[in-house]
């Protein structure tokens, strides 16, 4: 250890920075740009030598002193700096292996001979003060942990405003490419607590008032200083210390940027902050890191069980997206977004990759567009894992109302209206035959034009099978039922091997909407009895929802008790979990869908959604959507969705792929 006075201070300072191999960490209030350049210009970063900068900015003058060219000389050199709002210490240490303390700033002042400069004096340190270099360079790292240090980075984006909460907060935006929805964090010391920007308001260099405080207080205190602190050609790493330091020194804030907390990132938990972080904290842009590290992680801050990857991040290919299938299958799913938004595709990539996970579900799918088979494959899907059944244009009714109604309509309602013995006995005749349940069915073994066959007049003559009319109508549709009914339960029940993942019920070629939802009833009914017995993990996806479990008739379809396809939803929706019987909806239409159907939905994928109507019911049962959220529905592209719910860490913007 040895003694420096003013004439000595910077030739040592120089001498030990130009034999530097590893690391230069300098503390000082004050740095002066000329200086810096000039002490660093021979320092070969090439050779992996760490810069390190602590720098003070407690006031908006500390930022006049240290001018920006320190900034630029320190990027340039790939340094970093840090500002703290206490700093007061000067020293610098080289390799941890030597040292100058005294009380000289890192200027022109400072670092000059005794006879120019400022009457200074320090301490040289070296290898044989070993101890007392280990303490100066711990306690460079101190205060770079302190919580009023900030570090300056390409990351940093802006500050802290007043007020701030647990679960929200506001702060001044400096960098003009961040948009909403983007993520940001806050490091507050040991704490890292990740948000999300909901709303970014602009204000023009003219208007001083703070509109969020209702009073006329001024956000600068002169159109000087704010062209100070923002003028365009100043460097961008000096602005924000110098915003930092004025923030520190003047107690008006101006909010830019309004963003919520969406969790405390605690080790590989995330969870709820319980206390806010104080004002000035700077914002940064959330690392690949952070958000990697979340992302498999389901609402509650748990690692998700079954992690399906979906997409990325809109606006960051570089992180990946996952939903939690466990949580799909045990809490259902909703779909959600106007045709050619992309919700398709999304369910099918879900789909194929639900059943490549190590132990994949069996899904189920009600298909009434006949799209699903090709797309899978189409996809990347093996064909041998996917047993589709697709069935002809037939009628197929399950009440014994809707024969009736049918042989009303053919201009026979005199054969099963009234209290004739006759009619009494052809009604007796079809309520025995339709049932709502394909094991006591008389269509497991017999058709729709063998039950006709039985209707009779008074005379024993059997009037429908033998008018013109009736079987030119009739045609094709009042044949085959038993295969239909056959094919559902093969469809259920599989034999072939290798044993199929996926099980298509294809309705595109029917044309009658009550067949087609009594159809799909009795396929989800069949279902649910099935996993009632068995709990294996399966998965239904129920496609065009509002057409077989509407909230209100909807079209041809009812939504009375008679609808077995939305009775057996209803039931899905409500038990299925305890059976592992998981439920997609699906639906262009939410405001049509069964309202009990969608609030037992505790994940959702929303797409562009356009109607007043489907978003005011979007807002109603969707938990976890706010109005940031709503408000940015009808702007997607796509391809582009918002996730959120249970399966999900937060409501995440995604591009699918």
């Amino acid at each position: 250890m040895r003694t420096l006075n003013g004439d000595n201070i910077y030739t040592e300072v120089e001498r030990i920075v130009g034999e530097a191999e590893k690391s230069i960490k300098i503390a000082s209030a004050w740095l002066k740009g000329s200086l810096v350049r000039r002490l660093l210009e021979n320092v070969d970063t090439e050779k992996g030598i760490e810069i390190e900068v602590i720098l003070r900015g407690s006031e908006l003058r500390d930022l006049l002193i240290t001018d920006e060219i320190v900034f630029k000389t320190i990027r340039e050199k790939g340094g970093r700096i840090y500002l703290n709002n206490r700093l007061h210490a000067k020293f610098i240490v080289v390799d941890d292996q030597k040292a100058v303390v005294g009380s000289a700033n890192f200027t022109e002042a400072g670092m000059s001979e005794y006879s120019k400069g400022n009457i200074e004096v320090a301490v040289y340190y070296d290898t044989s003060d070993g101890e007392e270099v280990k303490e100066l360079t711990d306690y460079f790292e101190k205060i770079k942990e302190d919580p009023g240090t900030v570090i300056f980075s390409d990351d940093l984006i802006g500050f802290a405003l007043n007020p701030v909460k647990s679960n929200s907060f506001e702060f001044i935006l400096l960098d003009p490419e961040i948009t909403e929805q983007s993520y940001v964090e806050v490091r507050d010391g040991e704490r890292k607590i990740l948000g999300k920007i909901e709303s970014i308001y602009s204000y023009d260099m003219g208007f001083f008032a703070n509109p969020f405080s209702g009073s006329e207080s001024q956000v600068f205190g002169s159109l000087d200083q704010f062209k100070l602190l923002f003028s365009g050609r100043k460097d961008n790493s000096w602005k924000k210390a110098a915003t930092y330091s004025y923030l520190n020194e003047n107690g008006d804030r101006v909010r830019i940027a309004v963003a919520q907390v969406v969790g405390e990132i605690n080790g590989q938990k995330l969870q709820t902050p319980l206390k806010p972080f104080d004002v000035g904290n700077g914002i940064y842009r959330a690392s690949k890191e952070t958000l990697s590290n979340v992302m498999k992680k389901d609402f509650s801050g748990k690692e998700m069980k079954t992690p399906i990857e979906i997409g990325n991040l809109e606006g960051n290919s570089n992180i990946t997206v996952f939903i939690d299938l466990e949580e799909v299958i045990t809490k259902h799913m909703a779909v959600l977004g106007t045709t050619g938004s992309g919700k398709s595709h999304f369910t099918k990539l879900f789909i194929k990759r639900a059943v490549e996970t190590e132990n994949p579900p069996e899904v189920f799918i009600l298909d009434p567009h006949g799209e699903y088979k090709q797309g899978l494959i189409d996809l990347g899907v093996n064909p041998k894992l996917i047993k589709e059944v697709e069935i002809s244009d037939i009628l197929f009714p399950i009440y014994p109302e809707e024969v009736e109604e049918l042989i009303k309509e053919l201009g026979y309602s005199h054969l099963i209206s009234g209290n004739s013995r006759t009619a009494k006995k052809n009604r007796n005749i079809i309520t025995k035959w339709v049932k709502p349940d394909i094991g006591s069915s008389g269509f497991k073994t017999g058709d729709l034009k063998g039950l006709l066959s039985q209707i009779e007049d008074e005379d024993g003559n059997n009037p429908l099978t033998s008018d013109t009319y009736v079987t030119k109508t009739l045609s094709g549709k009042w044949e085959n039922q038993e295969d239909v009914a056959k094919d559902l339960e093969e469809l259920l029940n599989p034999n072939e091997e290798p044993k199929p993942l996926i099980f298509i019920l294809n309705l595109n070629k029917i044309t009658d909407p009550q067949t087609r939802v009594n159809l799909a009833g009795l396929f989800m009914q069949e279902l649910f009895f099935k996993n009632r017995k068995d709990r294996k993990r399966r998965l239904l996806i129920l496609e065009e929802a509002h057409n077989f479990a509407p909230e209100k008739s909807y079209g041809d379809v009812s939504a009375d008790k008679k609808n077995l396809a939305l009775n057996t939803a209803r039931k899905i929706a409500a038990e299925g979990r305890k059976f592992n019987l998981g439920l997609v909806v699906i639906t262009q239409r939410p405001a049509q869908v069964s309202k009990y159907v969608l609030a037992q939905t505790n994940t959702q994928a929303m797409f562009r959604i356009i109607n007043v109507n489907d978003l005011q019911a979007v807002e109603t049962f969707v938990e976890f959507a706010g109005r940031d959220i709503t408000s940015l529905l009808p702007t997607l592209q796509t391809g582009s969705g918002v996730i959120s719910g249970l399966a999900v860490p937060f409501p995440v913007l995604t591009e699918i792929n």
